[in-house]
């Protein structure tokens, strides 16, 4: 057996030591649910985030079944856990699988033992032999049954297998019982088993990241019929979890099982036909175009400097790299070899005018020819499309676009646009019984009975969901002014004929109403004022002035027009002798450029609260409508709506924060807009009215930074203590967006810095309760009586879990507190990592279940803490307070819409130096100090303004 090559290096030197951070991101496996201690930053306390106190036990006891799959059967034998090398290291680690995978390989392993191996397709295999050191020469030529290439020596590759240790599932079971902590071996365990139980249905369906799709999935559904470049595709999600049920019997250990529903390419198709169908969709005035039109429009075109650039459009067609296709046209169809989109040709010294199969040549058995003259006389094809550019490959290779055929199952994971959405939308929801009936078909295609894998290594897994006993917290009667209802499990009540609790302190005197673009006659314009007059007041609303004036805006791409809003908010305040108020606009239609526009010189310019409404509603002006807005301009105006008629959750001064962060998307220029961060603040002794501040927060930074809560919350914690008039004993923190890995993150500088400025500016040192809200995971609930549940079949609002589906022992609990409107509902995963407070568990979950009803916009109890859903509001109207100019965010300039990446899948191409930029500061309330009054942006700072 011969030797392998140098390995370039000293064997006998230590390797150059990894940050553990960096050590621990080449161990985890992104597929598995790790608990918040599994990640490296974590404090090396045994258990560093909160226990669960205890069970709760305030509500009607219900049973319900919950998608998740107990392992029953785990083995108490060894599991060798061996390291495979291949040398030359591959450059793609699908090699690896390929070496893995051949002839002579699979010989010297199955000498190792009777029992199967699983391979995690880069570096690690297991299995039950305890095999001596295997080390093979593959000559990959004779394995593909093919010639090395002429002039070039055998592909041979060396591949080593050794064992480096025993995986002991006792490790695994100590840390579920909270016998230990969080160490290595858990980690191997948990790794061991994801790859165990993803092995047989890998080699069965495809597999992508946490889900499998069949190849001949029924399920398909084209996302745009004029195009049909994106089709829906429903799989399978697939996921182990640690869980609770190791205190009903369990191992402490389950399968998550949902139905996955995914946007794809639609794959089959030539590359022509999808590249045309996607840059038609991309951009409404590219609809009409013919193919020959677009690839005129793909070719380089001169900037204003002169120098000849990238069009827009071929910016467009760089977002389809990466993509995978095969060699299917005559004379190739039986080409198995895998290819993937490189680029496109571009060289602006060659081919000044773009590159296409006409006018790119190469030399062919001494003869310069072009790639549309050798397929013609190669294959017997005349190219109908040579005029498009032409692809690049990753084997260095060229092609047409008419020639290659797009790969089933590749994930779309851009920006759907409306209607996208909307089908999208349409696809996805199912009503309760279908998709529990949904999951039950994954598992039986997952074939869990007939894994030889899951046989092999002893594990056995339920085919059946697991019944788990959920309660119902009782709902809380709405209190409004005059009298009280009691929505019950219906999660509904109605303001007709109600009065506010609290109607708006400050009245609306100094107002008036614009219309955008002459998009309303005047005399609707005026019954809409006389009707939302009219409804304002019958709920309690003081209106001074029933008859305000009306204004004209022209919305023009210039300083046009915040000068002429300028001018109206002048005019208001002359007639009344005051700062206006409040001023409503009435816009056409929905356009967020037009909404930032205005809502950023009202809040930045002039500092004052305004109202948008659309003029179908306008001009329809049903009085329900009216309402609706009435509760939005009531919470600008200082009021709310209705309160619980029995509150009394805090027995001391008690705050409330929720926090939030929201990625930008690339502006015009390519720049990567700012994440923002909101924090809201409650504002009243029952947590019914919140203040809120924004500020910017790096590029898709996921953690505040120090900075960012320094600059955010001081004044509003000044703002707190002097209106309540002491500084909080109390303060729930409530926070969206983190990943179990962030936890202990956001414990180190969000909450550390939230302390010092308590401390600070209360002068007290406060208990804080710190609780994240997620709704991202697949857990889903299914009444298993008819009468346990709603009559589409989700569970009633108040249902809360607690068992099963939980951590083994962190103090965590999925409430569903909403009614879905449609489709399964989704809880809330509820987690608190610190608990100072110490709130009773039934008092905690009944403070957050019964608050989700003093949303002020809404007559239904929401799905998350207000808290938290105020942070997201306020997170997104923050984007009007960016310095940046309106053309940079136009729809039809930015790329955003040129469906770039949306931001969740989208991080990566962010680079790390980027992230660590600091980003530019949002515009200050009122920062025109000649315009603002300071007693109106102090008012503003202190309401709603966000709602």
């Amino acid at each position: 057996m011969g030797y392998p090559p140098a390995l370039g290096y000293d064997p006998a030197r230590d390797e150059p030591e990894l940050s553990t951070a960096e050590q621990h991101r080449l161990r985890v496996n992104k597929r598995v649910d790790l608990p918040p201690e599994a990640f490296p930053h974590v404090s090396s306390q045994m258990h560093p985030f909160a226990q669960r106190p205890q069970l709760g036990t305030l509500g009607k006891k219900v049973q319900l079944r919950v998608n998740q799959f107990r392992l029953v059967g785990v083995p108490a034998f060894d599991i060798y856990q061996y390291d495979v090398s291949v040398t030359p290291e591959p450059k793609k680690a699908a090699f690896c699988n390929a070496v893995w995978n051949t002839r002579l390989a699979q010989e010297h392993i199955r000498k190792a033992g009777p029992h199967p191996w699983i391979f995690d397709g880069q570096k690690i295999a297991w299995s039950r032999n305890p095999s001596p050191e295997i080390r093979i020469q593959i000559n990959m030529d004779e394995e593909r049954g093919r010639a090395p290439k002429a002039g070039r020596t055998p592909d041979v590759v060396y591949l080593v297998v050794k064992r480096t240790t025993t995986v002991r599932l006792d490790a695994l079971r100590a840390y579920l019982k909270g016998q230990m902590g969080w160490d290595d071996h858990v980690l191997e365990c948990l790794n061991f088993l994801d790859h165990l139980f993803r092995e047989w249905p890998r080699q069965n369906l495809v597999a992508i990241k946490r889900n499998f799709y069949s190849d001949d999935a029924p399920e398909r559904y084209l996302l745009d019929d004029t195009h049909r470049h994106i089709e829906a595709i429903k799989g399978i999600y697939a996921s182990i979890r640690t869980n609770s049920s190791i205190r009903s019997g369990g191992m402490g250990l389950g399968i998550n099982v949902d139905v996955a529903n995914t946007a794809f390419w639609s794959g089959g198709a030539t590359f022509l036909e999808l590249c045309t169908a996607y840059l038609r969709s991309s951009r409404r005035e590219y609809i009409q175009l013919r193919d020959y039109d677009l690839g005129k429009a793909l070719a380089p075109v001169e900037y204003p400097n002169g120098q000849l650039g990238q069009s827009p459009m071929w910016k467009m067609l760089r977002r389809m790299s990466k993509l995978s296709f095969s060699v299917k046209h005559r004379g190739k169809m039986n080409d198995v070899k895998p290819y993937k989109i490189k680029g496109f040709v571009w060289d602006l010294k060659k081919f000044p005018q773009g590159a296409n199969a006409r006018n790119y040549k190469f030399e062919k058995d001494g003869q310069s020819i072009s790639v549309e003259e050798y397929f013609r006389q190669r294959y017997d094809i005349k190219l109908k499309a040579w005029y498009m550019p032409l692809i690049e490959t990753t084997r260095d290779g060229v092609f047409p676009m008419e020639t290659i055929t797009i790969d089933k199952f590749q994930r779309y994971n851009f920006k759907l646009d409306g209607e996208q959405t909307s089908k999208m939308i349409k696809f996805a929801v199912t009503k309760p019984p279908v998709r529990q009936s949904g999951v039950m078909n994954c598992v039986k295609t997952l074939r869990w009975r007939e894994d030889p894998y899951l046989k092999s290594f002893g594990i056995q897994i339920k085919g059946e969901m697991e019944a788990i006993e959920a309660r119902v917290l009782p709902n809380p009667v709405i209190q409004f002014a005059k009298s009280s209802t009691d929505p019950s499990t219906s999660g509904r009540w109605d303001l007709r004929n109600q009065i506010f609790t609290m109607p708006n302190p400050r009245p609306l005197n100094a107002w008036a109403v614009v219309i955008v673009n002459n998009c309303v006659q005047e005399p609707s314009v005026k019954n809409f004022i006389s009707t939302f007059v009219k409804v304002y007041r019958g709920h309690g609303g003081k209106v001074t002035t029933p008859f305000p004036p009306i204004k004209p805006l022209k919305l023009v791409r210039t300083e046009e027009t915040g000068n002429m809003m300028v001018d109206i908010y002048n005019s208001v305040g002359r007639q009344f002798q005051q700062s206006p108020d409040l001023i409503f606009y009435i816009m056409p239609s929905k356009d967020i450029v037009a909404y930032e526009r205005l809502k950023k010189s009202m809040d930045v310019r002039v500092g004052t609260l305004s109202q948008i409404v659309l003029a179908p509603h306008v001009m329809k002006a049903a009085p329900q409508y009216c309402s609706n807005v009435a509760t939005k301009v009531n919470a600008k105006l200082g009021g709310y709506t209705s309160k619980l008629k029995e509150g009394g959750f805090f027995k001391v001064p008690t705050m409330i924060l929720g926090a939030d962060i929201s990625h930008g998307s690339f502006g015009q220029t390519g720049n990567l807009q700012a994440s923002l961060a909101a924090i809201t603040m409650s504002m009243d002794p029952d947590a019914i009215t919140y203040a809120a501040g924004c500020e910017t927060n790096g590029y898709r930074v996921e953690i505040m930074t120090k900075d960012t809560v320094r600059r955010i919350l001081p004044p509003m914690v000044t703002r707190w203590c002097q209106k309540m008039r002491t500084a909080p004993q109390h303060v729930f923190y409530f926070r969206d967006g983190v990943s179990e890995g962030e936890f202990q993150q956001v414990l180190d500088y969000e909450i550390q810095e939230v302390r010092s400025i308590l401390q600070e500016v209360g002068q007290r040192n406060p208990k804080i309760t710190v609780i994240v809200g997620t709704k991202r995971h697949h857990i889903r609930f299914f009444p298993i009586k008819g009468s346990d549940g709603d009559r589409n079949g989700n569970p009633f609002p108040g249902t809360v879990v607690e068992r099963e589906v939980t951590h083994p022992f962190h103090y965590d609990f999925y409430l569903n507190s909403h009614v879905a409107i449609q489709g399964t509902a989704r809880p809330v995963h509820y987690q608190v990592l610190v608990d100072e407070v110490g709130m009773p568990v039934d008092a905690l979950q009944r403070m957050i279940y019964h608050q989700c009803y003093q949303y002020v916009r809404s007559t239904t109890p929401v799905s998350l803490h207000p808290a938290i859903y105020y942070a997201h509001l306020a997170a997104a109207r923050g984007r009007a307070h960016e310095d940046i100019d309106a053309s940079e965010k136009d729809p039809q300039n930015r790329l955003e819409e040129m469906r770039l990446p949306l931001a969740k899948h989208d991080n990566k191409s962010v680079n790390s130096s980027k992230k660590l930029e600091k980003a530019p500061y949002l515009m200050e309330i009122g920062a025109d100090k000649k315009l603002a009054r300071a007693d109106n942006i102090n008012f503003f700072k202190g309401t709603m303004w966000f709602v």
